[in-house]
């Protein structure tokens, strides 16, 4: 079976699936080498994940045939899957806000490992390997997104996996915990373990990977060894066009004061000051944790604040909670997506409709044809992939369910669009397209704060970056003419 399988790790052979009459997965086949990293790219939709979820046991093929460590794979469930060593890490957190560090890792293994002190002892142990600090003993509720994400590296090496998929593993990384992982990565490679490595960040790709291949709609496109393929190739593959530029013409409509946000304090914050001009994107950059996403929980009213003023248009406005942000013409794309933008078992159209629900309902009913309309509308103009609006948000790709909180606000065309790590997990094509309608909201008098851990996104197109590092502002630039090592001296202090 080796000799057949020429070395191979994984090797996957026309594998189709299907949900319905919507076809995800259309003959796809790649072989994965051992002790190699392996690079997946595509648009949100391509199939990527759905292969995923095949190889780990949570979807069951429809055709084709998988083989694994040399064993063909018929039917497999998540647990099997792990017990045979293939492990996942998926873009979206899979852990139990309730339980320790520890519990999460080892999680319905306690009694192999020694009972809670063996377990986290054992937890501890896999950390500090990762050179991770986090207290196995703190629940995962408290820890932030990249902690989190660090916890889903160190349960997938509990196992003794033989092939790890990695699923933007990256997506709430900071700068130096993404160093961390392209370390973890070199030395599960020299350890002889398989890595699938999957991300929308094709420095990463071409950073980490040996061989990629490019999906789109369900197919495999190609694959190549990295060396061997540009970056403008790869992207014109995955969206099946030639992108010139990954950033539109920056949007230069910046008029006369709109927000302004006087002495804004918290537990967090410190005397917070800044304004915010009609036309204008302003960034906002910092590490993880500097105070980013307090300032703008708490300009929307979603966090407590003390002692400041807020202005819109020269004239105070009190906000005490999001209601009444939206009311004045906020709108807010948060950072965590499943947690915070979506109730994940409704539909598609009623993700989209919820904050139009005012506007809908007369006399306690809701008008469901232009509630339908207003779906089909924001479906279109995003292009969000999906076989029709009354499906599960849930059912659809990151990128896409991204694409449904961005359309929500569109909808009700805010005065002020908070934009919080906006494109996480979102693919090449389908970010040019948010940065274009971004430029648009801004040409048509509206304004934006955006936060974004991607500092060439930022640099591209905020008209003026503001620097976080410890709840305070640092540092304000001009992107066009600062230098990207100015402004990241500010915002690690």
């Amino acid at each position: 079976m080796d000799k057949q399988n020429n070395g191979n790790i994984l090797v996957v052979r026309d594998v189709c699936k299907r949900f319905g009459g919507v076809v995800a997965l259309d003959h796809v086949s790649l072989e994965v080498p051992r002790g190699g990293v392996y690079g997946i790219v595509g648009e949100n939709g391509a199939g990527k994940s759905t292969l995923m979820k095949i190889l780990s046991g949570v979807y069951i093929k429809d055709e084709g045939t998988v083989i694994f460590n040399d064993k063909v794979v018929e039917r497999t469930t998540p647990f099997d899957a792990l017990k045979n060593g293939l492990s996942i890490i998926y873009q979206e957190f899979n852990l139990v806000n309730t339980m320790t560090v520890g519990e999460n890792i080892f999680l319905g293994r306690f009694r192999e490992v020694g009972g809670m002190r063996g377990t986290h002892r054992r937890a501890r142990a896999l950390l500090d390997s990762i050179g991770s600090t986090i207290d196995t003993y703190a629940t995962v509720g408290s820890l932030s997104a990249s902690e989190m994400q660090m916890v889903e590296i160190t349960k997938a090496l509990s196992f003794d996996s033989k092939l790890i998929i990695m699923d933007e593993p990256s997506s709430s990384l900071t700068s130096e915990e993404l160093k961390r992982l392209g370390v973890i990565i070199n030395q599960l490679r020299d350890k002889g373990i398989s890595i699938i490595y999957i991300s929308h960040k094709l420095d990463e790709i071409f950073e980490y990977c040996d061989v990629v291949t490019v999906m789109r709609d369900g197919h495999v496109i190609d694959t190549k060894p990295v060396k061997d393929i540009t970056r403008a190739e790869m992207i014109a593959k995955m969206v099946g066009r030639s992108i010139e530029n990954e950033y539109p013409p920056r949007a230069h409509a910046v008029g006369e004061p709109l927000l302004e946000v006087r002495n804004l304090n918290t537990h967090k914050l410190k005397d917070i000051n800044f304004t915010l001009h009609r036309g204008e994107i302003l960034g906002l950059v910092g590490l993880v944790g500097a105070g980013r996403t307090e300032i703008v929980r708490a300009i929307y009213g979603a966090d407590k604040a003390r002692g400041h003023e807020v202005l819109l248009n020269g004239r105070p406005v009190k906000i005490r909670s999001p209601r009444h942000a939206k009311r004045a013409g906020f709108g807010l794309v948060p950072e965590d997506r499943r947690r915070q933008g979506l109730i994940l078992p409704f539909s598609v159209e009623k993700n989209i409709t919820m904050a139009a629900l005012e506007r809908l309902t007369r006399y306690g009913i809701v008008n469901s044809a232009n509630e339908k309309k207003i779906a089909e509308r924001q479906i279109k103009a995003l292009a969000i992939k999906t076989p029709n609006a009354s499906i599960k948000v849930g059912n659809l790709s990151g990128g896409n369910q991204q694409k449904c909180i961005v359309g929500r606000w569109l909808e009700l065309e805010p005065k002020i669009l908070i934009l919080d790590e906006p494109t996480r997990g979102i693919d090449v094509g389908a970010k040019y397209e948010i940065y274009v309608l971004m430029n648009k909201i801004v040409s048509e008098g509206g304004a934006i704060i955006m936060i974004s851990s991607e500092l060439p996104e930022v640099l591209n197109i905020s008209n003026r970056v503001l620097t976080i590092c410890e709840g305070r502002i640092t540092g304000e630039f001009t992107p066009e003419t600062d230098s990207a090592e100015a402004i990241m001296d500010r915002a690690i202090g």
